[in-house]
């Protein structure tokens, strides 16, 4: 029977918030992770001519001058390089995360403030690797320790709200989405009609999703009606039984937008795909289970 703080954890999976497991799968989707910032990195700093309209990030307080500055820019550039190559090869903990989340934050906030237009990219993994960050200041000390007793790999590091707090945001992250388009929009958003002008403007002409989409609105409107229900749906991949069906249901969402359009979500499904799909269980299977790890998704 569980009692004090580990009975309070306990979720709904029957589990708790703070069993363990060892750090072969976190450790993945961390380098995963880091990768994904350091792509983030390479991209060019371009300043859009025009007034802004608004706060869009949270560095909007700070003086157009700045926002606008190539010095600020590389500050932030240098500071998630720094940070994230540290964090690959688990120094300076937990400062190197720290670095790198701040230096990713500040990073892609300049080139929205300072864009036209923008898109979800780098946002899941950004919000991801802050989730990291907790993990690696909460559990700095046994991380520390394992690496220079050389127990790293064996040793139950990974309490279960981090990667539980990982799919909660995956799912959370897509039904936002979902829900905005309702509040903005209304059910009218999946009329069809939006979807065709879209890709009529922006679709890769050559691909054959493009021409089924423009050839039927029939076709187009309930493919509307789908990415709806699927991003509303997403949170729900918070429950055991339905997570591989909402993993499922969601890279087919992306596949059809990566075919058709060239937004940049390859690194959403990349994740989608890892969390939400069986991956860590597999992994845990492969290696072998010990001690204190878990098989429970």
């Amino acid at each position: 029977m569980m009692c004090g703080m580990e009975a309070r954890a306990k979720n709904f999976e029957g589990i708790t918030l703070l069993e363990r497991s060892t750090p072969r799968f976190t450790q993945l989707a961390l380098w995963l992770l880091l990768a994904v910032a350091l792509v983030a990195g390479s991209v060019p700093f371009e300043v859009q001519p025009g007034p802004r309209q608004g706060p869009a990030t949270l560095l909007s307080w700070l003086p157009p001058s700045l926002l606008a500055s190539s010095a600020t820019f590389w500050v932030f550039r240098g500071a998630l390089w720094i940070g994230a190559m540290l964090w690959a090869f688990n120094r300076l903990l937990p400062l190197s995360p720290w670095l790198t989340v701040v230096g990713l934050t500040g990073l892609w906030s300049l080139h929205v403030e300072n864009a036209t237009n923008t898109n979800h990219c780098f946002h899941m993994a950004n919000n991801l690797l802050v989730i990291y960050a907790i993990w690696a200041t909460v559990e700095g000390r046994e991380i520390r320790a394992a690496i220079r007793e050389k127990r790293y790999w064996t040793t139950p590091l990974v309490p279960r709200w981090v990667t539980l707090g990982c799919i909660a945001y995956i799912g959370l992250f897509h039904t936002a989405a979902g829900l905005s388009k309702l509040y903005y929009s209304g059910p009218g958003w999946a009329n069809g009609i939006s979807l065709q002008l879209w890709t009529h403007l922006w679709g890769r002409p050559w691909m054959p999703t493009t021409q089924v989409i423009l050839a039927s609105r029939t076709f187009t409107q309930w493919l509307q009606v789908g990415t709806l229900v699927i991003e509303t749906a997403g949170i729900l991949a918070i429950f055991p039984r339905l997570r591989t069906l909402i993993g499922l249901a969601t890279l087919a969402f992306y596949a059809g937008v990566l075919l058709t359009f060239d937004y940049g979500f390859q690194f959403n499904a990349l994740f989608t795909a890892l969390y939400l799909l069986p991956v860590e269980q597999w992994l845990l299977r492969r290696t072998g289970r010990q001690r204190g790890a878990t098989l429970h998704a």
